[in-house]
């Protein structure tokens, strides 16, 4: 289908936003940060790699799974895209490097925040990153980075220690990149929720509990039917829900608190 013509089927809008030598996509909906809140969705890695141990030339996935979520969530929302993604993969200065061992890299890292620091202005806006797999790490990284435009983080299916991952899977290190379990804590006034799925072969739930019990305030989420995916629409609209408790109230978190949802069984 293609992300644009997923976006468009959505009654998303359109556009570009640049960072800082990059340009990213950005798919819309609703007014921008009304009551100083807005939802960012961070994709996943798409596809980073094919058959055969073949760098793609275009890392942009065929559909999204957070396009969806994003039209359903009554809140102000921006998909936010990656530098070299969505047709821009052969442009100055992109390399593949930056889809493959820098995926999480500082020039990443630096040109996303950039974005994001536009995109909430100088103003009282304050974003909700929601990451998917490597989404997650990316907005682990960008809240880290920027702290005081972040009021919470969500990670679905979050790829949260990388070094782990690349261990579980016997990948090369991604020795360019930033790990998320290397970096401080994230602030306590940063709420966050990581949902994990209870049949995901790609990111070890334990990989994911360790991280989380470091982590000032957060939740975990185990669903024991998901697999490496977004949750389905009934799920999300509980999760929905569960955000805007925690955007009200962030203080009344646990640390470390789990809980197991019986759903997408």
């Amino acid at each position: 289908m293609g992300l644009d013509h997923q976006a468009a089927h959505l009654g998303l809008e359109s556009g570009w936003i640049g960072g800082t030598r990059f340009q990213h996509r950005l798919f819309r909906k609703g007014t921008p940060c009304v009551e100083g809140k807005v939802h960012v969705y961070l994709e996943g890695d798409g596809r980073a790699w094919l058959p055969g141990n073949r760098i793609a030339a275009d890392p942009t996935p065929r559909a999204s799974c957070l396009l969806p979520l994003m039209a359903m969530d009554p809140v102000p929302g921006i998909y936010l895209g990656r530098p070299c993604y969505h047709g821009t993969a052969r442009t100055e200065p992109c390399h593949p490097r930056l889809w493959t061992r820098a995926r999480y890299g500082e020039t990443v890292v630096e040109s996303m925040a950039r974005a994001l620091e536009k995109l909430t202005g100088t103003g009282s806006c304050r974003a909700v990153l929601i990451g998917f797999s490597g989404g997650g790490t990316l907005a682990m990284l960008l809240a880290a980075r920027t702290p005081t435009r972040t009021a919470g983080v969500v990670t679905l299916a979050g790829n949260l220690d990388t070094d782990a991952w690349t261990h579980w899977h016997r990948y090369s290190p991604l020795d360019q990149s930033l790990n998320p379990a290397r970096l401080p804590p994230l602030p306590a006034g940063i709420f966050q929720l990581h949902i994990a799925g209870g049949r995901d072969d790609n990111i070890p739930l334990v990989s994911i509990t360790h991280e989380v019990a470091r982590q000032p305030g957060a939740r975990l989420l185990v669903l024991p039917g998901m697999a490496h995916t977004c949750p389905d629409e009934s799920v999300w609209q509980g999760i929905l829900t569960g955000i805007a408790i925690l955007e009200q109230s962030p203080g009344r978190q646990r640390n470390g608190e789990m809980h197991v949802l019986n759903g997408q069984d």
